[in-house]
């Protein structure tokens, strides 16, 4: 029997003007964290078997993905967790991205905290949640506008940069206009910020400004929450402690899935399937660094990564984008 042919090599990108060089297809962190609820909603998505997940992040590293996004509230911890077993595990360097200010503490709904005190409380945690004396990008987790604009919280950041506790900062924002104020209001190294095909509003402006001022972008729900890989039918319904279903009742998951179904035509024929050509999509522009697609199996990660090597968009597919 011949031997199977090699994986091509990840191809890696500038995370902005840090220094950091990751591959464009990395690993997001939210899924593996498991079902958690909080005042009795769901907050990840869907319950998770803990050997499994870190079977997916070892693929992960054994093919070379050496960025990983995380936050402290996924799991309520226990996602930071798994990713720091993991570190011990992996055979090169992965550089690690967390995320503070979702406070949740059950039953009580989830709230926001950005004051210095709980930054600071929460970086000593998440640093010794991941098992390391450094995080090499902290960020903030989608914080409301006037937290954008408040100088005690950035100088909080600088100061942690400053004592060797992280590395590099930047945002996790909720739509393309906090990223615009992230930009003009702080210092910020990245912004992470959705982007795929049935979003695209951060192409607009947002991406142009971060080139602009050396500023990694880093696109998140790159597979709109999994309705990009094409597996999903109308009738479906998500489990319990899934937060997509409340997110997606089931009027807005049929009018979703076919706004998905116009992109079929992307995996038709083309060497790719519809969950490859989604993430093929993300990394067409040069402000992106890299795209952090869930994955809760080895299998997931292999899917993913191999969106790295599927053929390039035709100028008429890309005209037929946007068209739609």
């Amino acid at each position: 029997m011949a031997d199977a042919v090699p994986a091509p090599p990840l191809r890696r990108r500038p995370l902005g003007s840090t220094g950091l060089n990751v591959t464009e297809i990395a690993f997001g962190a939210w899924a593996i964290g498991g079902g958690a609820r909080v005042a009795d909603r769901a907050m990840g998505y869907g319950s998770t078997d803990d050997a499994v997940s870190l079977a997916a992040l070892a693929r992960a590293f054994e093919r070379g993905v050496n960025f990983v996004d995380t936050a402290d509230s996924y799991g309520n911890g226990h996602s930071e967790l798994l990713v720091g077993k993991a570190l011990r595990n992996s055979p090169r360097r992965v550089h690690i991205a967390t995320k503070v200010g979702t406070v949740r503490r059950d039953p009580e709904p989830p709230q926001k905290d950005f004051s210095p005190d709980y930054i600071r409380h929460a970086c000593e945690r998440s640093l010794h949640r991941l098992g390391v004396t450094s995080l090499d990008l902290y960020q903030l987790h989608n914080p409301p506008r006037e937290t954008l604009a408040d100088r005690a919280v950035w100088n909080t950041l600088r100061a942690l940069k400053d004592a060797g506790k992280i590395e590099h900062y930047g945002v996790s924002v909720g739509s393309p206009e906090e990223g615009l104020l992230a930009i003009q209001h702080g210092e910020v190294e990245t912004i992470q910020v959705v982007y795929n095909l049935l979003d695209r509003e951060a192409a607009k402006q947002l991406f142009a400004r971060a080139e602009q001022k050396g500023v990694g972008i880093i696109v998140r729900v790159p597979l709109a929450s999994g309705l990009l890989t094409g597996k999903f039918a109308a009738d479906h319904r998500f489990a319990e402690d899934d937060h997509r279903r409340d997110r997606f009742p089931p009027d807005r998951l049929a009018r979703d899935l076919e706004r998905v179904e116009r992109f079929r035509f992307l995996a038709q024929d083309t060497g790719r399937s519809l969950a490859q050509a989604a993430l093929k999509f993300c990394l067409v522009p040069e402000a992106v660094s890299t795209v952090i697609p869930g994955a809760k199996t080895a299998d997931q990660v292999n899917e993913n990564l191999a969106a790295a090597a599927v053929p390039d968009f035709t100028p008429e597919e890309l005209q037929r984008i946007e068209a739609l």
